[in-house]
């Protein structure tokens, strides 16, 4: 299941689930253009970058259940992407969280390893 590597719609899908910008259709639509472990990573990224001390996370979180919860596609990308080699050594070498309020350069390394 490969995808694209396009950083922009990397990004827009992790700017519309962060601010809301997108309905869960559009997320859906994006997604299945992209690679598994730029979906996988921005999930992640997501999750680990809003603690339940963050006062944004109910928002961000109800919106990363409701992209991954209603589509099996989004799921099996996910899973693909966590098992990719990409996001075995991104989770060696790095965390989520150090990357906190800079997910435009999470995503520029990860594109960039994808395309290495």
């Amino acid at each position: 299941m490969a995808g694209s590597t396009d950083r922009s719609k990397a990004g827009r899908l992790l700017q519309g689930l962060e601010s809301g910008a997108m309905t869960t259709i559009q997320a859906q639509a994006l997604a299945s253009e992209l690679d598994p472990v730029l979906v996988h990573v921005i999930v992640r990224y997501l999750r680990d970058a809003y603690p339940a001390s963050h006062p944004a996370a109910g928002a961000v979180l109800e919106r990363v259940v409701a992209f991954t919860s209603s589509s099996r596609a989004v799921v099996a990308k996910v899973k693909e992407g966590e098992a990719d080699p990409v996001s075995v050594w991104f989770a060696s070498d790095h965390s989520f969280r150090e990357f906190r309020g800079r997910g435009g350069e999470l995503l520029d390394l990860i594109v960039e390893k994808l395309e290495s």
